[in-house]
């Protein structure tokens, strides 16, 4: 699916949460960061728990929670309701989808495949710490969602008369960035790194360590890209050659030129491009070249800007990464490692493990890495309380390095924030949350 059919979402309403509070919150879609402000208890994080879960089908979260009714509003007129089926929270919920000219209903339980197929096998059993989660009675194993579905779909049909639902939430996209977020704890993350995936044995590990190695599979799958790329151009070399009539003038070769040597040490210093030597072409001398190799160097400029394009997008946030980073950091740098993903190192070139970063440093390389590179454009950015461990000056830099990130992912953001030092000038795009009228 094109990123461009994603949804914004443009609002988001709660009433009676907790049974005390109504929220109604327009999300700024012009600036596309939205600052939510109010004191504790009044249920920011809360807010932010129930679009991610909806958004990605994990509806046991909202089960959970005592509302009366929970709306969200798309810009294109899309909206999705989970109300009470009765009078009380507790006869269950109900979800209404309006989209495309359309509506549909179904029960939260209609809606959880996985909720419906474990109620069928007498040894699943909910886990009583890991929302959507289900432990094996027979080997005490705990599985998501998804595991539960894939292993004992078989003979299941309840979930046909609801596949609307699977369509709206491909045009739909959340990420939340939890406050506990400098430790993995998640099913799908533990099984990428080999745990197994028990009750006995749910062991954390570090955020940044994980950052890490998906860095390290982010850059190896842009290196392949780029190799292909590479590969086809230079194979299909000596056939364009012979039949190419571009030429461009002396001195468009020469800016061109310099601007891929620019490109090129540029990708060497922050870590894409191996450091290899290089034998810089002399730009002077392509004015005493005759047509038909100004030719061949117009199509070996063309070829190499081809080439480094693939990189372009991968370059680009890790520049904005580094920068933001280690602005901040004192007698330390993060630095790119193709072998090894990211690696700190200290003013005199020693090696730092992550894990030995002080807790506000790993909070701003997992912050920054997650908005970086981990989410997809028009999605719904749910970030809560960047200023945890930060110092005050690195407060007020979440902010500005946010917009300048959101420009370039082109996502929204919805920030529960305490601190009016991560709000500053900017109220304009402050929400406060508050007792209900």
């Amino acid at each position: 699916m094109a990123e461009s059919e994603l949804l914004r979402l443009q609002r988001i309403a709660v009433d009676r949460l907790f049974g005390t509070y109504d929220h109604d919150i327009h999300l700024k879609l012009e600036d596309r960061v939205t600052l939510l402000h109010g004191p504790n208890g009044v249920g920011k994080t809360v807010v932010l728990g129930m679009v991610d879960a909806l958004l990605r089908r994990r509806l046991g979260y909202i089960r959970g929670i005592p509302f009366s009714r929970f709306f969200l509003e798309f810009r294109d007129g899309s909206t999705v309701e989970v109300a009470a089926a009765g009078q009380e929270s507790g006869d269950g919920y109900e979800l209404r989808l309006f989209t495309q000219g359309q509506s549909h209903s179904a029960s939260l339980d209609e809606l959880s495949p996985a909720g419906r197929i474990a109620a069928k096998i007498e040894y699943l059993r909910p886990h009583s710490r890991i929302a959507d989660a289900w432990i094996d009675m027979r080997d005490d194993e705990v599985l998501d969602a998804s595991d539960v579905v894939s292993r004992y779909s078989e003979g299941d049909t309840d979930g046909e008369q609801t596949s609307w639902f699977d369509r709206f939430l491909g045009h739909a996209r959340a990420h939340f960035i939890e406050a506990q977020r400098l430790m993995r704890t998640d099913l799908g993350a533990l099984s990428r790194f080999g745990y197994r995936r028990t009750l006995r044995r749910e062991p954390p590990f570090f955020a940044v360590d994980e950052c890490s190695e998906h860095f390290r599979r982010r850059i190896a799958d842009t290196m392949v890209q780029y190799g292909r790329e590479s590969q086809t151009l230079d194979q299909s070399f000596p056939q364009r050659l012979i039949s190419a009539t571009d030429e461009l003038a002396v001195d468009e070769l020469k800016q061109r030129m310099s601007e891929l040597d620019r490109k090129t040490e540029e990708l060497k210093r922050i870590g894409v491009l191996d450091e290899t030597p290089t034998h810089p072409f002399p730009v002077d001398k392509l004015g005493d070249m005759d047509a038909a190799r100004i030719r061949v160097m117009t199509l070996y400029v063309q070829d190499t800007e081809g080439k480094l394009q693939v990189l372009d997008d991968l370059a680009k946030r890790v520049h904005v990464l580094l920068d933001n980073v280690n602005q901040k950091y004192r007698h330390k740098k993060i630095a790119l490692d193709r072998e090894h993903g990211l690696v700190a190192r200290s003013d005199i070139g020693q090696v730092l493990a992550l894990r030995a970063l002080s807790s506000g440093e790993q909070q701003e390389l997992v912050l920054h890495y997650d908005l970086l590179f981990r989410v997809r454009s028009n999605t719904i950015v749910l970030v809560d309380e960047p200023e945890l461990s930060l110092h005050v000056a690195w407060q007020k830099r979440f902010l500005p390095d946010l917009l300048r990130i959101v420009e370039l992912s082109n996502f929204d953001a919805l920030v529960a924030t305490h601190s009016p030092y991560v709000v500053g000038d900017r109220d304009d795009l402050m929400v406060a949350l508050g007792d209900s009228a």
